[in-house]
């Protein structure tokens, strides 16, 4: 649905279209902990651009000579992408953001008193007057300028609104609107942006962090004033509480608003994962658009309204976004949830044999149990009144390393049969997948783990790594689960949970 038509009753200033202007290279690395290896950097960069992003952030030159060769090595991909180079408003600086060979010089001053008195010991007249010098010379260089106040939400409005005009006669080309700590409220956002940009005529940008949990909001908000560039990162990193969501942000505004932001949606799941993965900064479960539970089940109300139209509560097809809806089996599920869960594997019961079920289900959930799909079928397998092929079933799991890495041995039942397999890698999950693809060829033939995530919680001693894995074989696409304390153990059954289910469509026989 889109509040389009209301929004633009109220909103006079809404625009057509967003500007992407994506910092998770920038500040997104000054996550606390986070530094990208050169290559990762690269690897970021080419996602963003193939995502759609308008502007990639690609660091911040001055800080140090990987910085600087990290940000030219970005420049210099020719991606469809413009990359920009953060200075401060210092000649040297934006010498440093040219010469790495951007395409944009963000350039920035703080405009806040606190700033101006305790950080650059500067007057108002000393801070004007520098914007204005190095915007010009910015500009002289021959690079696109992007002109941001710092703590732009703490500022007086009047000098605020000062600095942007003589930035904007000194020939900065957008402004950008930072809310540094994470203070303001929509309103304010909404009215800044349409202030400086009725005052000056320039692209305006917005800049949110979440101090408050409001960088999402806060950000659509100027958007409603007239943004049209949105500064976010993946997975909302960034600074203390983090940056705008990316992923929610260009959501949001598609899905709610009708404004195109120019992102191939479906590309926001993989490129999540990216960065989680090369920041070591896991995406919460419960996050919007991308985490494991954006799209999961467990209320048996939800889940029957969901088998019979996934509309009914979900705003969004979960494949719009690169994700995959889950259905799970837990305290609060019913019937139809442990129906539907079983019929993935490859189970047909009745809906007497699912209530029965359901009830062993929820006597381990009581019990403060975790519920998993291969539990599930373990209480179906164990079941004497339910007649039903066994799955593939992980029964030990061994993991070595030694000078030459890391090798895996593991040993599986399939209708009865003990079949053992081993496997090589540089990590124990590589290992794993090797020595469980080594067991499968012999059971269904050659498969493709086509990709894989594994989730490990804060407590491992009390909750177990969790993995997801796709595998393709035959030409389908199979998702299985699996969770362990070992997360190597974890995606070995994940890719088992989905052999299973093609072993039920084989009728459960080993080739």
């Amino acid at each position: 649905m889109s509040w389009r038509g209301i929004v633009r009753d109220a909103y006079l200033s809404l625009p057509e279209r967003v500007q992407v202007f994506d910092t998770t290279l920038r500040d997104g690395e000054q996550t606390p902990g986070v530094s990208l290896r050169r290559d990762e950097k690269v690897a970021i960069g080419r996602a963003l651009a193939e995502l759609g992003v308008a502007v990639i952030e690609a660091g911040y030159p001055a800080v140090s000579k990987g910085e600087f060769e990290s940000v030219r090595e970005v420049s210099r991909l020719g991606l469809g992408s413009k990359v920009c180079a953060l200075a401060r408003c210092d000649r040297r600086d934006i010498d440093q953001a040219v010469d790495a060979g951007v395409d944009w010089v963000h350039v920035f001053i703080a405009t806040s008193e606190i700033h101006m008195t305790h950080k650059l010991k500067m007057t108002p007249e000393q801070v004007y007057q520098t914007a204005i010098e190095c915007v010009e010379y910015a500009r002289s260089r021959g690079v696109e300028v992007h002109f941001s106040c710092e703590d732009a939400t703490r500022s007086e409005r009047s000098f605020l609104l000062k600095v942007y005009k003589g930035a904007a006669e000194a020939g900065a080309h957008s402004l950008d609107i930072p809310d540094t700590v994470g203070v303001a409220i929509p309103l304010v956002m909404r009215e800044l942006a349409r202030s400086v940009r009725a005052a000056t005529g320039l692209p305006v940008a917005v800049h949110c962090h979440d101090d408050m949990g409001l960088a999402t909001a806060n950000t659509i908000a100027g958007v409603e004033g007239g943004a049209e560039i949105v500064h976010v990162t993946i997975n909302g990193i960034g600074e203390r509480a983090g940056n705008a969501s990316l992923e929610e942000v260009v959501v949001a505004l598609k899905y709610l608003y009708g404004i195109d932001s120019g992102i191939d949606l479906n590309r926001l799941a993989s490129v999540s994962r990216m960065v989680a993965s090369f920041t070591g900064m896991q995406v919460q479960k419960n996050k919007a658009i991308v985490g494991d539970h954006a799209f999961s089940h467990e209320s048996g109300i939800h889940v029957h309204g969901i088998i019979n139209n996934p509309y009914t509560y979900e705003p969004i097809m979960p494949e719009v976004v690169g994700k995959r809806r889950r259905i799970v089996v837990g305290k609060h599920s019913g019937t139809h949830a442990v129906m539907e869960v079983l019929k993935q594997h490859g189970f047909e019961v009745s809906f007497e044999e699912g209530k029965r079920v359901l009830s062993k289900v929820k006597d381990y959930a009581d019990n403060g149990l975790r519920l998993t799909e291969h539990l599930l079928l373990r209480l179906v397998r164990d079941d004497p009144k339910l007649v039903s092929a066994q799955p593939f079933e992980v029964v030990s799991f061994r993991i070595g390393v030694d000078d030459n890495g890391f090798s895996s041995d593991i040993e599986v039942h399939v209708k009865g049969e003990s079949i053992r397999g081993e496997g090589r890698g540089t990590s124990s999950v590589a290992a794993s997948i090797e020595a469980v693809k080594n067991v499968i060829s012999r059971v269904l033939g050659p498969i493709d783990v086509a990709e894989y995530s594994v989730y490990v919680p804060p407590n491992p001693d009390r909750y177990p790594a969790e993995a997801e894995a796709l595998v393709r074989f035959n030409g389908v696409t199979l998702v299985g689960r699996g969770l362990a304390h070992d997360p190597a153990l974890a995606v070995a059954m994940a890719i088992g949970g989905a052999v299973s289910q093609a072993l039920a469509e084989k009728g459960g026989h080993v080739k």
